[in-house]
């Protein structure tokens, strides 16, 4: 699958976290989850939003239905 059908590539936001290993901020667009820090290359997470899983109309239909389950499953026991 090229891309999710659930994001609208028109509505796309920038936003700026630190690295954890650098603490130099990197650039993320709003799809993304995680990336590579471009000063030190160590990775680095958006923690702060949520899973498209728990939002996406979509989300079913792009991951499957057994690994929609499992992750809804998983989400589920964190609570």
């Amino acid at each position: 699958m090229g891309r999710c059908p659930g994001q609208d590539m028109r509505k796309l936001t920038i936003s700026y976290h630190p690295c954890p290993h650098c603490g130099k901020p990197v650039e993320f667009f709003s799809d993304e989850m995680r990336l590579k820090c471009p000063h030190c290359r160590g990775e680095v997470v958006k923690e702060e939003s949520p899973n498209c899983v728990m939002w996406c109309e979509a989300a079913r239909e792009c991951l499957g239905p057994e690994l929609y389950d499992q992750i809804m499953s998983r989400m589920k026991k964190g609570a």
